[in-house]
């Protein structure tokens, strides 16, 4: 969550040959945490109940290596998330919505030719598996957009998206998120940026950039003021070089009352906000109550992070800005109400910057849960980029091919897709091969907890 990486997804398409192929439950391996169940009511002659387990299909054969649809017959009493891999290798998290009964989830995956196991495995667990089923997979091509959403983009946003868009499953852009600052504003010579050049002797086509200490109750110190003039240097110096600055913004209490923007069950002990947005809205709507102190206080942040984005305006630079990242995550301020209430937020937070300040040099991004993709949207005509964060356990380079799936039919295949954080980088074979190509890819281990502390990369993948 604190760990800034970054990574653009693009993808390719392709179609399977037809098939079909059905696997019992009952016939799968589970682990000693998990059950089977001889039931009248289901396919075949029972079910799995993994509860805190794993089930493990084996011998799933397809003729021809390629993708496929994987069906899964699932009941749920309440909404559950766990891991899907593939012949070892994660393919993602899956999302299974509760149910009143057995339901279908389906998603990609992709074969070797012969045989195959395929398992789902804890993360939250508590779910009853029927039986899985393999048949032929159907790839929509994307269509995006010529143009970013912001009404009059600047040229050189234009400029910008259309080279992400163009890009789309194509190329890969390499990146890095910074850390300290104190270094100095001249990106090629930023402590990070620099690790990268001495591991690959090349610099990072995209870097990324954090508005940590642009608000708070100490954002006017002096070494915070520092810490966000040299981002807002360093950002201009990349994008004279050709480079692509990219904003994240971890926005702290809008009333200033606390230097923390996670709430309490996420701050370890720490700082934490008690911040409530939903105080800015007229009782039992989202229509915002202007008068209200929530809501001078978020307008008065938004409006001093826009005339940072103007100060780059103004020079002919653009960037992307992913703000309310995580959205449906249960550790910032700004998830911790309804999805209608969220979207409300970042519907202002683009509206007041956009429409009201003047902003038009940022690509957009809305960075969701996987839970929260649809709930949570605040409308397609909010963003260009739709993301998600995933940290796969240590050494696990998969390419996250079900949550780029997953992604891509949310959006109903019109937005460039995104793995905005993650932890081991997808490999570049991986993403090919599962047609989930990431075209920026950006990773770093930041400490935090102490803003004079920067930060170690610990892998690069150009």
């Amino acid at each position: 969550m604190f760990r800034r990486k970054m990574a653009f997804i693009l993808a390719a398409t392709l179609t399977t040959a037809t098939f079909a192929a059905k696997y019992e439950a009952e016939s799968a391996t589970v682990s000693t945490e998990a059950k089977i169940v001889n039931s009248s009511e289901v396919s075949g002659t029972g079910y799995a109940s993994l509860q805190e387990g794993n089930i493990t299909f084996t011998g799933v054969t397809v003729e021809t290596a390629g993708k496929y649809t994987l069906t899964i017959r699932y009941k749920a009493g309440d909404f559950k998330a766990n891991y899907l891999k593939v012949n070892g290798a994660t393919a993602g998290t899956i999302d299974f919505a509760a149910t009143t009964g057995w339901a279908d989830l389906s998603t990609a995956v992709t074969l070797k030719a012969g045989a195959n196991t395929i398992a789902i495995e804890k993360y939250w667990g508590w779910i009853d598996v029927d039986y899985i089923d393999i048949s032929a997979y159907e790839s929509a091509a994307f269509k995006l957009s010529a143009k970013p959403v912001t009404p009059e983009a600047t040229e050189s946003a234009v400029k910008l998206y259309s080279f992400l868009r163009e890009n789309f499953g194509k190329k890969t852009i390499s990146g890095i998120m910074t850390g300290d600052m104190s270094g100095g504003a001249d990106f090629k010579t930023h402590d990070d940026v620099k690790y990268i050049y001495t591991r690959t002797g090349k610099y990072p086509a995209l870097v990324g950039l954090d508005f940590l200490f642009a608000s708070g109750p100490n954002a006017s110190s002096s070494w915070n003021m520092e810490y966000t003039d040299k981002a807002i240097s360093l950002a201009k110096n990349l994008w004279k070089a050709g480079g692509i600055p990219a904003f994240t913004w971890h926005w702290k209490d809008p009333l200033d009352k606390k230097d923390a923007f996670y709430i309490q069950s996420a701050a370890n002990g720490g700082e934490y906000t008690d911040f409530d947005f939903s105080t800015g809205f007229k009782p039992g709507t989202t229509e915002w109550n202007t008068e209200s102190a929530a809501y001078k206080g978020i307008v008065a942040d938004i409006d001093h992070i826009a005339d940072y984005f103007l100060e780059l305006q103004k020079d002919g630079i653009a960037g992307i800005f992913r703000p309310l990242h995580e959205a449906g995550g249960k550790w910032f301020w700004w998830s911790i109400n309804s999805g209608d209430q969220f979207a409300a937020l970042y519907r202002l937070v683009f509206d007041r910057m956009v429409k009201v300040k003047g902003v038009k040099n940022m690509i957009w991004v809305f960075n969701p849960e996987g839970s929260t993709v649809t709930s949570w949207n605040p409308g397609s005509e909010y963003y260009d980029v739709l993301s998600i964060d995933i940290y796969n356990s240590a050494n696990d380079h998969s390419s996250n091919a079900s949550a780029f799936d997953k992604f891509k039919n949310a959006s109903n295949a019109t937005k460039i897709l995104a793995l905005s954080e993650n932890g081991p980088i997808p490999d570049v074979n991986n993403m090919h091969t599962d047609e989930a190509v990431d075209a920026v890819v950006q990773h770093l281990e930041r400490n935090l907890a102490r803003p004079d502390k920067g930060c170690r990369v610990e892998e690069q993948y150009g």
